[in-house]
Protein backbone atom coordinates (compact mmCIF):
# COMPACT_ATOMS: atom_id res chain seq x y z
CA UNK A 1 0.00 0.00 0.00
CA UNK A 2 1.20 3.53 -0.78
CA UNK A 3 0.25 6.38 1.52
CA UNK A 4 0.60 10.02 0.43
CA UNK A 5 1.09 12.91 2.83
CA UNK A 6 1.29 16.68 2.69
CA UNK A 7 4.28 17.91 4.74
CA UNK A 8 6.13 21.03 5.78
CA UNK A 9 9.51 19.66 4.63
CA UNK A 10 11.28 22.51 2.83
CA UNK A 11 14.52 21.16 1.39
CA UNK A 12 16.48 18.07 0.43
CA UNK A 13 18.49 18.03 3.65
CA UNK A 14 15.37 18.04 5.79
CA UNK A 15 13.86 15.30 3.59
CA UNK A 16 16.99 13.17 3.97
CA UNK A 17 16.92 13.48 7.77
CA UNK A 18 13.21 12.56 7.91
CA UNK A 19 13.79 9.60 5.60
CA UNK A 20 16.66 8.30 7.74
CA UNK A 21 14.59 8.61 10.92
CA UNK A 22 11.64 6.76 9.41
CA UNK A 23 13.80 4.01 7.92
CA UNK A 24 15.58 3.53 11.24
CA UNK A 25 12.23 2.63 12.80
CA UNK A 26 10.97 0.56 9.89
CA UNK A 27 13.58 -0.41 7.27
CA UNK A 28 11.00 -2.14 5.04
CA UNK A 29 9.38 1.17 4.09
CA UNK A 30 10.04 2.76 0.71
CA UNK A 31 10.08 6.54 1.13
CA UNK A 32 10.35 9.42 -1.31
CA UNK A 33 9.59 13.12 -1.38
CA UNK A 34 8.32 15.42 -4.11
CA UNK A 35 9.45 18.81 -2.86
CA UNK A 36 8.59 20.44 -6.19
CA UNK A 37 4.90 19.90 -5.44
CA UNK A 38 3.19 22.72 -3.52
CA UNK A 39 2.19 20.17 -0.83
CA UNK A 40 5.78 18.91 -0.34
CA UNK A 41 4.57 15.36 -0.89
CA UNK A 42 5.85 12.41 1.10
CA UNK A 43 5.09 8.96 -0.33
CA UNK A 44 5.51 5.86 1.78
CA UNK A 45 5.13 2.36 0.40
CA UNK A 46 4.75 -0.81 2.50
CA UNK A 47 2.87 0.61 5.47
CA UNK A 48 1.27 -2.57 6.73
CA UNK A 49 -0.67 -1.54 9.83
CA UNK A 50 -1.73 1.28 12.11
CA UNK A 51 1.44 0.90 14.21
CA UNK A 52 3.53 1.78 11.15
CA UNK A 53 1.30 4.77 10.47
CA UNK A 54 1.32 6.03 14.04
CA UNK A 55 5.12 5.78 14.21
CA UNK A 56 5.38 7.94 11.07
CA UNK A 57 3.13 10.62 12.58
CA UNK A 58 4.93 10.46 15.94
CA UNK A 59 8.40 10.76 14.39
CA UNK A 60 7.47 13.72 12.22
CA UNK A 61 5.60 15.44 15.06
CA UNK A 62 8.66 15.06 17.32
CA UNK A 63 10.90 16.65 14.68
CA UNK A 64 8.52 19.58 14.19
CA UNK A 65 7.38 18.51 10.72
CA UNK A 66 3.74 19.06 9.82
CA UNK A 67 2.11 16.01 8.19
CA UNK A 68 -1.38 15.47 6.81
CA UNK A 69 -2.63 12.35 5.06
CA UNK A 70 -4.02 13.05 1.60
CA UNK A 71 -6.97 11.07 0.21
Amino acid sequence: MIEIFKTSVQNDLQAMVVKKLLLKQNPSLEINFDLEDCDKILRIKNIKNTDDMSSVFKTLYETGIYIEMLP
